[in-house]
């Protein structure tokens, strides 16, 4: 189907300034959170998004939080 974009395209376009979850992003588009997850590191790897681990909100594991990665599209002309 030529209609169909590729996945670097609808990640993309689909991020923005604000940090957001490789789970809520495969929600959106209706994917397994697995598939989001490998092409979001694609990107990571060629610098066009940015990732922060932070504590999960809810889930715990052994009394400690579970970490999760945040993506969002990587920032230009900006120093960290």
């Amino acid at each position: 189907m030529p209609s169909e974009s590729s996945w670097d395209d609808k990640l993309l376009a689909a991020l923005t300034d604000e940090w957001v979850s490789a789970e809520a992003l495969a929600a959106r588009f209706q994917a397994k959170p697995f598939t989001v997850l490998a092409r979001l590191k694609d990107l990571l790897r060629r610098n066009l998004v940015e990732r922060k681990i932070v504590k999960h909100p809810t889930k715990i594991y052994a009394g400690r939080p579970i970490q999760q990665a945040l993506f969002r599209r990587t920032q230009l002309g900006r120093k960290p």
